[in-house]
């Protein structure tokens, strides 16, 4: 693969014949419309934190970010979609819409890092169908022959967290116990014991989503990302695709973040005791240390319409691994149901049947 320069965030048309550049996932590289002439991006793996501060005071990178930038509203759907002065697609990537209304609103944070799309649209269909096959409970119909309306490429927002934390933590834990009796009879009792200590952690890439479509729980099922692909932002990555603007602030986002971080403290603190269920439990934790990342993520949207009834559903853009949002079988899943209770019963059965 040839390349005829390295480009410049500022250049805007082809070296060659002048005409749009476009960033090509297969290549890797801007691609012209006109000529198919290839010019490489500069890939630079410096990737920043910053020390969390609610009110930092934005750098001379993000005041250049936004004068080349601006804030677009979808009239139609509300999307907010950042639009670089080089960018000539003005559609919604959400609903299509041609109507988008400039906002006069602070631009924000300049994104530090990107993971460029790996694969472009005939790929992504392509990767969509067969993870398809991988789902359980899908109508066969759709399985084999899935419509698909629209695939488009979309940039998604989010903040990553890192923090050490240090807790203090204290409960009730209790086991069940399974006793024989001489007649043959079996009888359970229960012991407490009581636990208490100190942990420490290191949480590392804490990503927390902050589309105005895409939800957390929707943005956990295309996860996880490979960070290691990460590179410094620069507008030509984003040439040809969309990007959404944040919809959290800063502080909002951390909140969300030290939430999913205590959560996996207390799973992992239980997780190194036996019990058979927790009857109290409390945690202390104080975070320090704390830095954050603005990345933001590649995502392709699959919409359609499935008997009569509209459907969107979220790939990752850059391992191809199909989220949720989709179609139900109710044959399948009532047949999986019936199978389930089959089984206990049969389980019942036989401990009634041996237990005498």
């Amino acid at each position: 693969m040839q390349f005829e320069t390295v480009i410049k965030s500022t250049q805007d048309k082809c070296a060659s014949c002048g005409g749009h550049l476009y960033f090509s996932p297969e290549d890797q590289a801007l691609k012209c419309k006109s000529c198919g002439g290839l010019e490489k991006i500069e890939f630079n793996h410096d990737n920043q934190k910053h020390r969390y501060e609610i009110n930092a005071e934005k750098g001379e990178e993000h005041k250049k970010y936004a004068q080349e930038n601006k804030v677009f509203k979808c009239a139609s759907c509300g999307a907010n979609v950042v639009l670089n002065r080089l960018d000539v697609a003005t559609k919604c990537p959400y609903c299509d819409s041609s109507t988008m209304i400039s906002e006069d609103v602070d631009i924000g944070l300049r994104p530090d890092s990107i993971i460029p799309f790996k694969f472009g649209t005939k790929k992504a269909t392509e990767l969509y169908k067969a993870g398809l096959k991988k789902k359980w409970f899908l109508p066969n119909v759709f399985k084999k022959s899935p419509p698909m309306d629209e695939v488009k490429g979309v940039y998604v927002p989010c903040f990553s967290f890192d923090a050490h934390s240090h807790t203090d933590y204290y409960g009730r834990l209790a086991v069940n116990h399974t006793k024989t009796t001489r007649d043959g009879h079996t009888k359970t009792y229960t012991t407490y014991y009581n636990i208490a200590g100190q942990r420490d952690f290191d949480h590392h890439d804490i990503l927390v989503e902050t589309s105005a479509h895409i939800d957390q729980i929707v943005f956990n099922g295309i996860k996880p990302y490979n960070l290691k692909e990460l590179v410094v932002y620069d507008d030509a990555f984003i040439r040809g695709y969309s990007l959404e603007h944040y919809d959290q602030a800063l502080e909002n986002c951390k909140k969300v973040a030290n939430a999913m971080m205590e959560k996996t403290i207390e799973s992992q603190i239980l997780s190194s005791y036996s019990y058979s269920y927790v009857q109290s439990y409390d945690q202390n934790i104080k975070f320090s240390d704390e830095k954050y990342s603005y990345y933001i993520v590649p995502t392709y949207s699959v919409k359609y319409k499935y008997k009569g009834k509209n459907y969107l559903t979220y790939m990752n853009g850059q391992t191809g691994k199909v989220g949720g949002g989709l179609p139900r079988s109710a044959v399948k899943i009532t047949f999986f149901v019936l199978f389930i209770l089959l089984v206990v019963v049969g389980i019942i059965a036989l401990i009634y049947i041996f237990g005498e």
